[in-house]
């Protein structure tokens, strides 16, 4: 949070992994702060309380994760209320290969293995968590 909120800053880059980033945002945004967004959890966990916020406190969110940007420019110039809902498909992830009834299976024997795998990405290093 100390760091969100240091004085001089006018842009405050939200990556933390999982719901851990939430508080630190929500004072930056506080603070009249443009979030620079990195992540996805701070809007699917936080969404009802970011979004009136973000209005409350005049700060604005841009997107700073590759996804998330390559939307953003592509609905620049877009009227507003044009667009119904944008899908976003994914990589497939760490379970791509796996059926349901297999991930099931091996979540109720061995959860570990799905808790290891769940935090590992299959085309690149997600790098150290927080």
């Amino acid at each position: 949070t100390a760091v969100a909120t240091a004085a001089g800053a006018d842009t405050v880059v939200t990556g933390v992994v999982g719901c851990a980033g939430l508080l630190p945002t929500i004072e930056a945004i506080k603070l009249g702060r443009t979030i620079a967004l990195a992540n996805k959890e701070t809007l699917i966990a936080g969404g009802p309380v970011i979004l009136p916020l973000l209005k409350k406190h005049n700060s604005k969110m841009t997107p700073a994760d590759s996804e998330h940007s390559a939307i953003f420019q592509c609905l620049q110039g877009v009227p507003p209320n044009s667009l119904r809902r944008v899908i976003l498909t994914a990589s497939g992830g760490a379970f791509r290969d796996f059926s349901a009834e297999e991930l099931i299976k091996l979540n109720a024997e061995q959860p570990e293995v799905v808790r290891k795998k769940a935090s590992t990405h299959p085309n690149w290093d997600m790098g150290a968590k927080i």
